[in-house]
């Protein structure tokens, strides 16, 4: 048995697309590789919520928009009821949508909580930019208080995260994005931290150890969000949206294990990984291992 500063798992297995078309496998994949085992936590099970409808909201833009509010909502009870008992959990998604119920939990339960967000993409298309319509093309950007009615005032009045006390972490979409007319956080919220995935593959151990060291000294307390394609796409194949320009294994380790060891971390979520492009198993368990080296004590 290891000691890790989590205290239990929790699955929220949901897919943005409204298709179901694999990551909302993704926590049971994780427990069939071991997860709970190889970490020595108990296991809360999934929580009851799922994203079912693919039709793109004609006023938001958003993919099944009242579908991610009533998920939202439930990941917000569930998650919520954890914090309350002191827990600190480990989220197993799904897809990065999950972010916003987390929020609204830890702004009933703490108020001002910062945001380590370690992931290949900035997610701050909104509604009429993004390709997709997906709500992970867009939880940072809601999350930063730029969305629709609804979700950017799901636990009061936005934002749910300042934007000061949001450190991105690895992303490398930011031309993309550019091209495809997102709005830019460098502008609608320059406070926001941003650290390219070049920069990061330079220092990654020093760039995780002062992010964890200044969300510890303000505001005090913060969440660890790590989506899996921060990796690059010939270290993790098994995600929707592939990427050339990424961490691999081990620098991504030394990244986010300064982060997951903060005694100011209540929690983390990881996301995206999709168990129907690894037949095999390789990656989760790949995965599992990750997060045995980052949060073993």
């Amino acid at each position: 048995m290891i000691h890790t500063l989590v205290t239990t798992i929790i699955g929220v297995p949901i897919d943005c697309s409204g298709r179901a078309i694999g990551v909302e496998r993704m926590p049971a994949a994780l427990r069939a590789a071991g997860l709970a085992r190889r970490l020595g936590l108990p296991d809360e099970g999934d929580l009851p919520v799922t994203l079912d409808d693919p039709r793109r909201d004609p006023v938001t833009g958003m993919i099944g928009f009242e579908a991610v509010c009533a998920a939202s909502a439930g990941i917000r009870a569930g998650v919520g009821a954890l914090l309350a008992r002191g827990e600190r959990p480990l989220v197993v998604g799904g897809c990065c949508t999950l972010l916003l119920g987390v929020f609204a939990a830890l702004r009933d339960y703490f108020g001002r909580t910062g945001l380590a967000f370690v992931d290949g993409h900035l997610d701050f298309y909104d509604g009429q930019t993004s390709p997709t319509g997906e709500p992970a093309d867009m939880e940072l950007a809601i999350l930063t208080g730029l969305g629709p009615a609804g979700l950017v005032d799901l636990a009061g009045s936005p934002p749910l995260v300042d934007p000061s006390d949001v450190f991105v972490l690895g992303y490398r979409d930011a031309e993309q994005a550019a091209q495809d007319g997102a709005p830019d956080p460098k502008v609608v919220t320059p406070e926001i931290h941003l650290f390219e995935a070049q920069a990061v593959r330079q220092a990654p151990a020093s760039i995780g150890g002062q992010v964890a060291e200044k969300l510890a000294a303000a505001p005090g307390r913060y969440w660890l969000h790590l989506d899996l394609d921060i990796l690059d796409e010939t270290a993790l194949p098994a995600v929707d949206y592939l990427m050339p320009g990424g961490l691999d294994w081990a620098e991504l380790a030394a990244l986010v294990r300064p982060l997951a060891q903060s005694p100011a971390m209540l929690g983390l979520d990881v996301t995206i990984y999709n168990p129907t492009l690894d037949p095999d198993g390789k990656y989760a368990r790949q995965i599992v291992e990750l997060l045995e080296t980052i949060l073993r004590t």
